[in-house]
């Protein structure tokens, strides 16, 4: 059984929408897809300096009720917002597969593959 989460923090899902102008290279626009309200929790322990020391960079859990919207979510073509903080998405899980929670691994600092 899944802990519980306190779903505090709305956050905006946006999916890269690529287009491409008449030279021919792509331009990246983002999407909004909807908000959320999420918890988000800074890993802990080994994860956290894992992530830090690969990355130079904050490692974040963020979890978030299943919906059809964002459960096909690609980790290198969506994002999420919280005001001006960009969280980058490195991957997602649905919890026990019971179509009840979404869990993301994020990153967000200065040390953010592209």
């Amino acid at each position: 059984m899944a802990k519980k989460s306190r779903l505090r923090t709305k956050l905006m899902f946006q999916r890269d929408a690529r287009v491409k102008d008449t030279d021919g290279f792509e331009t990246t626009s983002w999407v909004d897809k909807g908000e959320r309200f999420c918890s988000v929790e800074p890993m802990q322990g080994r994860e956290y300096w894992d992530s830090h020391a690969v990355l130079g960079s904050q490692g974040l859990k963020i979890r978030t009720r299943y919906d059809t919207i964002i459960k096909d979510v690609e980790p290198d073509r969506w994002r999420m917002l919280n005001g001006a903080v960009i969280y980058d998405i490195v991957s997602m899980v649905n919890v026990d597969l019971e179509n009840r929670w979404l869990e993301f691994v994020c990153v967000t600092g200065t040390g953010v593959l592209n």
